[in-house]
């Protein structure tokens, strides 16, 4: 299992994978790529692509963000999307593990975070992360 930093190649691949994560909202393929260079040239957002060799298995992104009472970062997973035909083979627990290794080389990064409302993902972030009972609020400003 590898993962990697998405690159320039890997555009409309990850334009399909976040598809379903991006309903209602649309935006055509070119509006993605030039948002997509953007988020290449981030030093705190980065895509990583998942695979088993020679096929994407799964998409994941980081939000990198200060922690200055840790004196660190803390990573935000962010979109987290297994591929349709590679569901139900354990690989979003793999994903998690491998973002989790990455993520110790990094000696000043003390925490990795997802929120989710999806109840079909809860099982397995719950197996690969500690649950906590920190409450998320949120209100959605200039929507797309």
């Amino acid at each position: 299992m590898l993962l990697r930093k998405a690159n320039l190649d890997d555009c409309e691949w990850v334009y399909d994978a976040l598809e379903e994560l991006r309903f209602p909202v649309t935006y055509t393929l070119l509006q993605f790529e030039n948002y997509y260079k953007s988020c290449l040239n981030n030093d705190n957002f980065c895509f990583y692509i998942f695979s088993d060799g020679n096929n994407k298995v799964g998409l994941i992104s980081l939000n990198k963000f200060k922690m200055p009472r840790y004196l660190g970062f803390g990573y935000e997973m962010e979109e987290f999307v297994i591929d349709k035909i590679h569901r139900g083979q354990g690989y979003s627990y793999k994903m998690i593990e491998a973002v989790k290794m990455l993520l110790q080389e990094e000696k000043s990064v003390r925490k990795l975070i997802i929120k989710s409302n999806g109840d079909d993902s809860k099982h397995i972030y719950a197996k690969a992360l500690k649950q906590t009972d920190l409450v998320s609020f949120q209100i959605y400003i200039n929507k797309l």
